[in-house]
């Protein structure tokens, strides 16, 4: 059933009474007005639809709007989706009030193209269908519908009937169809109960395919529902997909709360917000419009109430194309690129409408800065490496996430990540899946290496920091200081360190000869003086040094693996090597548990040393203390080293 559909929708538009179910009904054998009010007052209330099958046996989606001016909301509703329009004109009234609202709609939404239908030309003289098309001609310059065919027809009579059906199935065919890249998104235009179904939703997906089975995420409110079976066109399907009518059985939305104006869509694929940026353009009959203006918001089939506000001007006019912020009233979801309509809230009247550029969150903001920052998005046009590099720019050093710059495009994170690797100028950082210009990462390591240098300015001969420390540098975000530190470490610059510490290899250049000396001295000291280590203040005449000078090169043993400092004390490594072999083999002796009384002996020390040597060997991973008794760990990487040297 799903390929014997044809992925584009066909939509009416036009003034109340003028023909348009009546149309529909002569096109398909389907009476649109499903409701019983309908039926009975034939005034067109909500959205219908119907189907018309074309030549080659494919399905083609028809959906019919109400044209009274009071149920323009649903009208709006009803357009989402649409590539192709039906704007019908009743022959002896010509142009009427929604006649050139619906234009207005039509075009500012963006719709691919279309027809112009004459109806009721049974009941009028043939000079008054000329008038009424050259009326309507007139109306529709520069418009989607210009240049668009006119088809005279009576639904009554079925005159023009065929030919308005061979023109439709031309020009439908003749498009290119709807795509169905991206994660499955569907804005709900209808929800229903059926006996044994249970709640249906319907839509048009504008992105995407969808199975039975699959989860879909209902927004704003972040629901999951399960799809238990689809259709389209009057029968199941094995799969939705952009471009035509699908109903999803959902019997959990009714928990869910499931409303027209909700978005169905793939988990996790797409944001909510309460502000829209958009790329705004005004219609020829607007009024002019105030900073913070009351408006309605139609996007998708939501309609939503706010204000809009002006971001280079303090006001808007007839005609004007601007960039503006829409703030408004409660969330909803859309993407990059969604149409959108902007009406008054008093009178409810269309005054313009245009493009989504992005979701965003009210907050506060910057007029000019705001409305600068738009115009860069809407100058990098439509070109996916355009658009990141755009947002890669406002991200700054903090760069952004994959799944992030995915839901700004509307794309996936696959399509994302490829469209990235292709970008010279842009780096990945694979372990924390974010992506960062590289002029931010030649900055920042530039920032990095300076803030190391001022941290160690008193102790030069140093060449380690605890990453703690860099962690909390107010010149670079800690997502910046991640990639660097795993570039750094690729290209053998820095090296992980014991208990936390960062080791600049760059920094381990040659020491001048009387500071190796020194070094040398103070080593030799530290394991001369065994397992009880001297005091500070006994270092100093062994080097000629103290303070930082002294801090500097004791830091630099370190950085060497010379020596190790255990609490306040400095001892040769190769006696906290010894140390270490001493623990492990007390353990092995006693069960996995070690005999302190035995070991102090073995080592002939104090407590004094002993208990930060232990706490020492527990911060390296060898021992654990667990209630007041301390055991070896045999599965540590420590012990295994241990194990494998001693053999």
């Amino acid at each position: 059933m799903a390929r014997s559909i044809h992925p584009v929708v066909v939509g009416t538009a036009g003034h109340i009474d003028h023909g348009k179910s009546s149309l529909v009904k002569a096109l398909t054998g389907i009476d649109p007005d499903r409701l019983k009010e309908e039926q009975e007052r034939g005034l067109t209330i909500d959205l219908g639809f119907a189907r018309l099958k074309l030549s080659d046996g494919r399905w083609l989606g028809l959906i019919d709007v109400p044209g009274h001016e009071r149920f323009v909301r649903n009208m709006v509703a009803g357009c989402t989706g649409l590539d192709l329009a039906m704007l019908v004109v009743a022959a002896d009234d010509g142009v009427m009030p929604q006649t050139i609202e619906h234009v207005d709609i039509i075009d500012l939404l963006s719709v691919r193209g279309g027809l112009i239908v004459l109806t009721k030309i049974d009941m009028v003289e043939p000079a008054l269908v000329d008038m009424a098309e050259q009326e309507v001609r007139q109306l529709v310059a520069g418009t989607a519908l210009a240049g668009a065919k006119v088809m005279r027809t009576s639904s009554r009579t079925g005159e023009g009937i065929p030919e308005l059906k061979a023109e439709l199935e031309a020009l439908a065919t003749g498009i290119a169809p709807r795509t169905s890249a991206g994660p499955f998104r569907m804005p709900i235009q209808r929800v229903f109960s059926l006996p044994g179904i249970g709640t249906v939703i319907t839509g048009v997906p504008l992105s995407g395919t969808l199975q039975p089975g699959a989860e879909v995420e209902i927004l704003p409110g972040r629901q999951r529902i399960k799809v238990r079976g689809l259709h389209a066109y009057g029968g199941k399907v094995d799969e939705a997909m952009a471009g035509h009518s699908t109903a999803l059985s959902v019997p959990d939305a009714r928990e869910a709360g499931v409303h027209r104006g909700m978005v169905a869509a793939e988990p996790d694929a797409f944001a909510i917000g309460d502000a829209l940026d958009v790329e705004l353009t005004l219609t020829k009959r607007s009024p002019q419009l105030a900073h913070r203006a009351p408006i309605r918001c139609h996007t998708g089939t939501i309609e939503v109430r706010g204000n809009l506000l002006l971001l280079d001007r303090d006001r808007a006019g007839p005609g004007d194309v601007l960039v503006a912020r829409l703030e408004l009233d409660e969330e909803l979801c859309c993407a990059h690129n969604d149409r959108f309509l902007l009406r008054l809230q008093n009178p409810a009247v269309t005054v313009g409408g245009g493009r989504v550029l992005r979701l965003s969150q009210t907050g506060r903001y910057r007029r000019r800065d705001l409305g600068a920052e738009l115009q860069g998005l809407v100058a990098a046009g439509e070109r996916p490496e355009a658009r990141l590099r755009h947002e890669l720019t406002q991200a700054g050093a903090e760069g952004r996430p994959v799944d992030e710059l995915a839901r700004a495009l509307g794309c996936t994170d696959t399509e994302t990540f490829d469209a990235l690797a292709g970008m010279p100028d842009v780096e990945l950082h694979r372990r924390g899946m974010r992506a960062f210009l590289r002029e931010h990462i030649v900055v920042g390591e530039q920032e990095l290496l300076q803030s190391v240098d001022r941290m160690l300015h008193k102790r030069p001969a140093a060449a380690s920091i605890a990453r703690s420390a860099l962690r909390t540098t107010k010149t670079l975000p800690q997502p910046l200081i991640e990639l660097l530190f795993d570039r750094l470490q690729a290209a053998g610059r820095v090296r992980s360190g014991r208990r936390g510490q960062v080791l600049f290899l760059d920094r381990l250049k040659a020491l001048p000869p009387a500071e190796q000396q020194a070094l040398d001295r103070l080593v030799a000291f530290c394991e001369e003086r065994g397992f009880r280590p001297p005091e500070l203040a006994e270092l100093e005449p062994v080097a000629g040094r103290r303070g930082d000078a002294l801090l500097s090169l004791l830091d630099r043993a370190q950085d060497e693996g010379r020596i190790d400092k255990v609490a306040e004390h400095f001892y040769g490594a190769s006696i906290v090597r010894k140390v270490l072999r001493a623990v492990r083999g007390n353990c092995l002796r006693h069960a996995e548990v070690l005999d302190i009384p035995t070991l102090r002996d073995e080592l002939d020390t104090s407590r004094k040393f002993l208990i930060p040597l232990l706490e020492y060997v527990d911060a390296l991973g060898l021992t654990v203390l667990r209630g007041g008794v301390r055991r070896l760990l045999p599965s540590s990487d420590l012990n295994r080293e241990l194990a494998a040297s001693s053999d």
